[in-house]
């Protein structure tokens, strides 16, 4: 008997502890689902679009991106000056250019990703704080675009030798790195540019850990438009393929932080420009969010990241580039950076002209990723163009008018 009641009470352990494990397993998949506290706005393979309405009519949105699945693109102004040894964060202090980009409206950026991607296009939002409300800006922290670090930043409002504040000079900065297996945040370090120095990283974004944010660091913690960041592993295997991206029109930092916290995000989180310049596109419900214009902020902005669906049928083959915001002076034995958007999968000429003659071969086979860093040997003259085509057929090219 004594026997019997040893195995039956074995075997009630293993019981309850299945139990245990089915109930943690079930809360586990109930707390990284949004569908109990989101309702669903857009969703596709790869791609999902939710919407919370929060207390005295605030709204938040829940982007969650399955990376494996879904390309990121930055979307950048194209560059008028360079600014050598201006560079504030990228291996040591004015070590490094921190060019002016071109400031877009929001409706030019996703018109022309739509002309790219038609129906693979998910969503656009703004990403990168700036330095000037100006046609063209300085971004305030490194960047680094498909294996080119094109920033080195200009921010004061950061850990450098001269900040707007001194609670700067302890600020933590993050960097967002993603690729086409997984999306991750890690501590970014100004002196080695670690990790956009590394060769494995090719697209990654420099930007504040959410508590140090300005606003709430300086400035209490005020409500307003945010956008909050992190990613998550959905699968159990190692790296997270998802990046979950809350924005909220009318809320605090802590507020939106708390939102992702609930979503399942238990890593670092980052915030990327927000405030006035807050914007959010989806093809199914149109702008969510617009940059709204006045003394302090501008309706057009320097850098976006745009999400679609890496596997779709895309429109036909363009290169696009638009005219920088001010005349260009390319200066001799100097780098600059060339910048243009495309939907093709071959390489690209870069070639040089003058008065329509050919100057310089620039690049032979460029890959097609939309940045050619060139350091000319002599000054070009104004008036100059620079012509990007596909190697296959010629007449699929854009031109950069200097």
């Amino acid at each position: 008997m004594n026997r019997i009641k040893k195995i039956l009470r074995f075997f009630l352990m293993i019981f309850a502890i299945a139990i245990v494990a089915a109930v943690a397993h079930f809360a586990s998949e109930q707390l990284s689902s949004p569908v109990s506290y989101f309702q669903p706005v857009d969703t596709r393979d790869g791609a999902e679009l939710y919407k919370k309405e929060l207390p005295n009519g605030n709204v938040a949105y829940l982007q969650v991106i399955n990376v494996q699945k879904m390309q990121i693109d930055q979307l950048i102004g194209e560059v008028d000056r360079m600014a050598f040894n201006k560079g504030l964060y990228y291996q040591g202090e004015n070590k490094y250019y921190s060019p002016f980009f071109k400031s877009k409206l929001f409706s030019e950026v996703t018109g022309e990703y739509k002309k790219l991607y038609g129906n693979g296009v998910f969503s656009v939002i703004n990403c990168s704080f700036f330095e000037q409300y100006e046609r063209s800006t300085q971004l305030s922290f490194p960047i680094k675009f498909n294996d080119q670090v094109i920033t080195g930043g200009n921010g004061i409002y950061g850990p450098v030798k001269k900040p707007k504040d001194g609670q700067y000079k302890n600020i933590r900065l993050k960097a967002l790195v993603w690729n086409a297996r997984e999306a991750y945040i890690t501590n970014y370090e100004p002196q080695t540019g670690k990790p956009l120095n590394q060769k494995e990283v090719q697209n990654a974004v420099v930007t504040y850990e959410y508590k140090h944010h300005p606003a709430k660091l300086i400035s209490k913690n005020p409500a307003n438009r945010y956008h909050v960041i992190g990613t998550l592993d959905k699968d159990g295997r190692k790296g997270n393929e998802l990046l979950a991206i809350i924005t909220v029109n009318e809320a605090t930092l802590d507020a939106a932080a708390k939102l992702m916290r609930e979503f399942g995000v238990k890593g670092d989180i980052v915030t990327i420009d927000g405030g006035l310049s807050t914007y959010l596109f989806n093809p199914k419900i149109g702008e969510i969010m617009l940059p709204q214009s006045n003394n302090i902020a501008t309706r057009e902005l320097p850098h976006y990241l745009g999400f679609r669906k890496r596997k779709s049928q895309i429109a036909s083959p363009k290169i696009l580039v638009a005219k920088p915001a001010v005349q260009v002076q390319v200066e001799a034995n100097k780098p600059y950076l060339i910048l243009w958007r495309d939907n093709i999968q071959e390489e690209v000429k870069i070639e040089l002209y003058q008065e329509n003659k050919l100057v310089e071969s620039i690049a032979n086979r460029a890959t097609s990723d939309g940045v050619y860093e060139w350091k000319p040997k002599i000054a070009v003259k104004s008036g100059s163009l620079i012509r990007i085509s596909s190697v296959k057929n010629a007449k699929v090219s854009g031109a950069l008018h200097l």
